[in-house]
């Protein structure tokens, strides 16, 4: 749960990030694969291949927008959450690499925003992307234990054909 001057606060910056979002996901896709190159081989094989440019920030940055806009509504979201996690699964991303994304999104922000990124702004997104990113890390651990549940039966089908 964020505090309702966190929600008041996130939902104001909609228009910004409506205009601006792309631009914010793109430089944090740069700074974030700048710090950890690693990163950047997560989306070599994957639809989101090419994050600079379209693509991939694009996406992040309507995925950010529509959490600004229904932060106090996340049950409206239920489907695209759900849709992300099992992307975020696919593609093997770990509980691990949101903070590090998390931090390049803020610093995204700040470089872009300049002085409408004022430090409460920032505080309050640091407060939004912490609870979204605790939904997601304990969704996409149901589907990882789901995923496992299947392949542990598979095995033991295939070990004990008879």
């Amino acid at each position: 749960m964020v505090s309702q001057k966190t929600i008041e606060i996130v939902k104001a910056t909609a228009p910004i990030l409506k205009e601006k979002g792309e631009e914010i996901t793109r430089r944090m896709y740069e700074i974030a694969f700048t710090e950890r190159p690693d990163y950047r081989r997560g989306f070599e094989n994957t639809w989101m291949q090419h994050f600079d440019g379209g693509g991939q920030a694009h996406k992040l940055a309507a995925a950010v927008y529509a959490y600004a806009t229904h932060i106090d509504r996340l049950e409206e979201l239920t489907g695209a959450v759900d849709h992300i996690a099992h992307r975020h699964v696919a593609t093997r991303i770990l509980p691990e690499q949101y903070p590090l994304i998390g931090e390049k999104l803020l610093q995204a922000m700040k470089d872009v925003l300049q002085d409408a990124a004022t430090d409460e702004v920032i505080a309050a997104w640091a407060e939004a992307y912490e609870a979204l990113a605790s939904l997601f890390i304990q969704k996409e651990k149901a589907i990882y234990q789901q995923e496992d549940q299947v392949l542990t039966e598979r095995l033991a089908i295939a070990n004990n054909p008879g």
